[in-house]
């Protein structure tokens, strides 16, 4: 199974920006195993993201439950089971119970996966460091075992120049020459986040600066939130709803800046290299925040409350 494997099974983390942190994994798995099926088990709302990963196989889409009953579980486990894979690799956190579960539903004849104390769904444990350690270098751990390298070229975000031109055209409506953008991403984030109020605060400060507009990014959740916004600043605003992730790689290309929390914004702007402003409490910043360089800016939550908004607009 671990020589030769036929079928390779990857869960992703299912906390924001999983897939976007893992996807270089996902990249050293599949150059390490090039004769191998590599499947994706995603949350359902991650289906925008996982569908566009070119090398992965087949995708498989599951949703949350608090007991492990019902049709819609069976239906992924026999789709899993179908599968009859080799290997399968859980990137998720220990506290994370449903990626586990269905790791250890899939059949996998080797499953790695971090160490729970509670239960024993894999056959390969790695024991993760005690201290807060950046996410990347955690889903490394999940190669290390296997001596599995790390891929030098990584996951590549991008659209091509005629594909990006008409998402531009049609989305970036009314746009002048010269014409600065700001992306907001008010998403739903990992810990605490800004207030509405204090997402509309920066939106508007973002709004005041000569020939620029926000584009404000959100979920389906969020839509409320992301309306007042609008209607405040009304045409030097857009909004976007996260569905389509080559109109999202592009609209963050257009940005001069992206303000988010812990999200899948965030960590995608990170990926493509964009400037990217992170909000996030102080205990998250050394798990999740890469060091503040290249156009990254981290802020701690609890000083943008203290501290007016201009100094992350800008």
């Amino acid at each position: 199974a671990l020589q030769d494997p036929k079928r390779i099974l990857v869960i992703p983390d299912n906390q924001p920006g999983g897939i976007f942190i893992g996807a270089s994994k996902f990249w050293a798995i599949r150059e390490r195993y090039p004769n191998a099926s590599l499947d994706l088990l995603a949350h359902n709302k991650k289906e925008f993201i996982a569908r566009e990963i070119p090398f992965i196989d087949e995708t498989i889409l599951y949703n949350n439950f608090v007991l492990p009953i019902g049709s819609r579980r069976r239906d992924v486990i026999d789709r899993l089971s179908k599968r009859d894979y080799d290997l399968a690799f859980c990137f998720s956190n220990i506290e994370d119970f449903c990626p586990a579960y269905y790791c250890y539903k899939s059949g996998a004849r080797v499953r790695i996966g971090f160490q729970s104390d509670e239960v024993a769904f894999f056959n390969i444990r790695v024991v993760p460091k005690t201290k807060a350690t950046y996410e990347p270098d955690r889903l490394s751990l999940l190669l290390d075992i296997l001596g599995i390298p790390e891929s030098n070229e990584g996951v590549s975000w991008s659209v091509s120049e005629e594909g990006a031109r008409k998402i531009r055209d049609r989305y970036l409506v009314g746009s002048m020459a010269g014409e600065r953008f700001v992306g907001l991403d008010i998403s739903t984030a990992l810990g605490e986040t800004p207030s509405t109020k204090q997402f509309l605060a920066i939106a508007k400060t973002a709004a005041k600066q000569p020939n620029t507009r926000v584009l404000i990014f959100f979920n389906y959740e969020e839509r409320k939130e992301a309306n007042q916004i609008k209607e405040a600043l009304g045409p030097k605003a857009l909004m976007f709803q996260n569905e389509d992730l080559p109109r999202l790689v592009v609209l963050l290309e257009a940005c001069d800046r992206i303000i988010a929390g812990n999200t899948d914004i965030f960590h995608l702007a990170i990926s493509m290299g964009r400037p990217v402003t992170g909000i996030f409490p102080q205990d998250q910043i050394p798990h999740w925040a890469p060091e503040a360089k290249g156009g990254i800016g981290i802020m701690d939550l609890d000083n943008l409350r203290a501290r007016p908004e201009q100094e992350i607009s800008h």
